[in-house]
């Protein structure tokens, strides 16, 4: 989240962190409680969300899911669960149809996040601002292809899938991973986490790669060779979610 809250807010300590980029979407003003004082955390966290205003989550992991109810004691619900996927970087035939994406390719990004996730066009200018393409340590990939089957040169090429690809210390995390609506199905996601292993690998080694993904999403990852290796809880007030 850290590269996403230049705009915002970021904060971190023993145990949690709270990103908050100040979009109207919860899924983008995201805390996470995973260890130390779990109690006190869960406290801190809800403080700042709730004076912070913005449609929030908070998430809990490891000991931090013994912190549900200090969320529960002030009004808020548990959303559903969130898997921590992983997939471990690994060389690979190049893709025709990868690509990083430039400052000038942002535009047809945030188009296709507007239409995939449902967020507000405010929202995708966060995710997928322009800056963030310059942003040391952030890379924005895709994969394109062709509309027509029929056309097969570059210039008509189109954005199919992309998302953010960010280094986190030893890790690399995936972010807003995402297909161009009604191009859905058709292996784009697929191709983009397989391409985005083998670009990783290239670039750090065999480093894992780590994602927070929804349970119905995970099979996609699953197949692309990733394990889950841990279910998140997602909290929020009520109204936020009802907003969003």
């Amino acid at each position: 989240m850290r590269p996403l809250t230049s705009g915002g807010h970021w904060s971190e300590g023993e145990g949690w962190w709270i990103g908050i980029t100040a979009a109207p979407d919860p899924d983008y003003n995201l805390a996470l409680v995973h260890g130390g004082d779990v109690t006190a955390h869960a406290h801190h966290v809800y403080e700042t969300l709730t004076e912070a205003g913005h449609p929030s989550i908070a998430l809990l992991a490891g000991d931090g899911l013994g912190a549900a109810q200090v969320l529960a004691d002030h009004g808020w619900v548990c959303a559903g669960s969130l898997d921590l996927t992983c997939l471990l970087a690994h060389d690979a035939p190049a893709d025709p149809g990868f690509r990083t994406l430039e400052v000038s390719d942002m535009v047809h990004a945030r188009e296709l996040a507007v239409g995939t996730f449902g967020i507000a066009p405010g929202t995708a200018s966060i995710a997928y601002a322009d800056v963030v393409a310059r942003t040391p340590g952030v890379e924005v990939v895709g994969i394109v292809d062709c509309e027509d089957e029929a056309s097969r040169t570059d210039r008509d090429a189109t954005l199919q899938s992309c998302t953010l690809l960010v280094d986190s210390g030893p890790i690399r995390t995936v972010w807003s991973l995402g297909t161009r609506t009604g191009r859905q199905r058709r292996g784009y996601a697929n191709r983009l986490i397989r391409a985005g292993a083998a670009h990783t690998h290239a670039q750090r080694g065999p480093v894992a790669m780590c994602g927070l993904t929804r349970p119905r999403v995970t099979p996609l990852y699953l197949a692309a060779g990733a394990r889950v290796a841990e279910t998140w809880q997602m909290w929020s007030r009520p109204r936020w979610l009802l907003g969003s």
